[in-house]
């Protein structure tokens, strides 16, 4: 029983190992959007959003004023009346604290605060436009890395069927039977060989490094790449991030007319105020004391009234760019869509001529590998035939490839949330 679960752990953890080593092109991209420096100006758009709101909130709030003031006047008011004779003093003082409270608003800050998380939506949907483009570099840099670790493996191939060919010549030239120059040949190509390896081996590196970087992930030759599209199975098209910033800015412009709308409705405050000093409404009375007065107030800006036929206008116009601007880029994404469409059919064909070149090629080259034993035809000879067999093993590895970049490009262009 114990050994049992000893079996069953070790094949659980090179199952995981295994998962691990794999990496997908969609698991690339949300990783590096994860990484992406831009990401965290989400973060920051929201403080800021939140700071806005609170001050358009801020206006409901009691509005309190202080004054003291303190007048000489030369000239005051003097009752001569018969029998009583009446002398203000010249001098006043008066201290208040008015309180003042909007009770309507004609829906202005409700309009405010709709505004605001308009604009937050529109900065947060233009950082995704921005985060949007890292799809292409990451599909670049994972394309790259397949291309590259294909052509070195096909070298790879390549050298192992010259190191057999080199052991059934060498007992040739030993015994006198076959030229020298025969193992100078594949020696020649092997170190050409040789070459190319490390040139690829080079770039591959860099590559990995440079997916790392942007991933935020270690990725090297460790990990197994795949041919899987991005998107993987997913036929669904969502819409693109340009599309849906249009539909914001649509929304604002809404918001932005309605609250010019309620820009020309009439305010309605209560204001209450208390005061100290002389002298007050009963000018006669000329003792320092407390008094005070309530009322409500209604401002109406009828001259906002004028404006609104141009904003409606205005208002038109705008609408009518955007929907101008969205056929533009329905356009250009549709014109791009018909190109990768031609392209994944083009690589399709391909992949098809590619399987029945290789399985000819394959044949010539037994042939030639045979003569080559019988010492029939030259090094040069069978050389040149299991190189264009080589190439045309490559050819189909770089038709799949580039026909996963075009299918990974053709959702990437109609639209793909990650």
């Amino acid at each position: 029983m114990k050994k049992t679960s000893l079996i069953i752990l070790f094949l659980l953890l090179s199952i995981q190992s295994q998962a691990q080593r794999v990496i997908y092109l969609d698991s690339c991209v949300q990783w590096a959007k994860s990484n992406y420096p831009l990401i965290k100006q989400n973060q920051l758009f929201n403080e800021v959003s939140e700071l806005n709101i609170r001050a358009i909130n801020e206006s409901w709030l009691p509005k309190l004023t202080m004054n003291v003031q303190g007048v000489y006047q030369t000239e005051v008011v003097q009752f001569n009346l018969p029998g009583m004779t009446t002398h203000f003093p010249h001098d006043s003082y008066n201290s208040s604290l008015a309180i003042e409270q909007t009770i309507f608003d004609g829906g202005i800050s409700k309009k405010q605060r709709e505004i605001e998380a308009s604009n937050l939506s529109i900065e947060k949907q233009k950082n995704e436009i921005e985060l949007y483009k890292v799809i292409d570099r990451v599909n670049q840099l994972y394309t790259s890395i397949l291309l590259g670790k294909e052509n070195l493996s096909m070298l790879a191939l390549f050298k192992d069927n010259l190191l057999n060919r080199r052991k059934n010549i060498l007992p040739a030239v030993e015994n006198g039977l076959s030229l020298s120059s025969s193992l100078d040949e594949i020696d020649v190509e092997l170190l050409k060989l040789d070459q190319n390896m490390i040139e690829t081996t080079q770039n591959l590196q860099a590559l990995y490094r440079g997916l790392s970087v942007l991933t935020g992930k270690t990725i090297n030759e460790q990990n197994e790449f795949t041919l899987v599209a991005l998107g993987g199975s997913t036929k669904s098209k969502v819409s693109r991030p340009e599309l849906l910033l249009l539909e914001q800015q649509e929304a604002l412009l809404d918001n932005r007319y309605t609250l010019a709308t309620k820009l020309a409705l009439p305010k309605i405050t209560l204001n209450i105020a208390g005061n100290y000093g002389r002298p007050g409404p009963n000018f006669i009375n000329q003792e320092l004391r407390a008094f005070g007065s309530a009322g409500i107030n209604v401002r109406w800006n009828i001259s906002t009234l004028y404006g609104l036929s141009r904003e409606k206008s205005r208002y038109e116009i705008n609408k009518d760019l955007i929907q101008i601007q969205r056929e533009a880029f329905l356009l250009n994404t549709t014109l791009a869509s018909i190109n990768y469409e031609n392209q994944i059919d083009a690589m399709n064909e391909l992949i098809q001529k590619d399987a029945q070149i290789i399985e000819k090629r394959g044949a010539i080259s037994k042939v030639y590998s045979t003569q080559l034993d019988n010492g029939k035809i030259t090094v040069s000879q069978y050389l040149y035939q299991l190189n264009e067999e080589m190439t045309a093993k490559l050819n189909q590895k770089i038709h799949e490839i580039k026909r996963m970049n075009a299918e990974s490009m053709y959702y990437t262009t109609n639209g793909i949330r990650f």
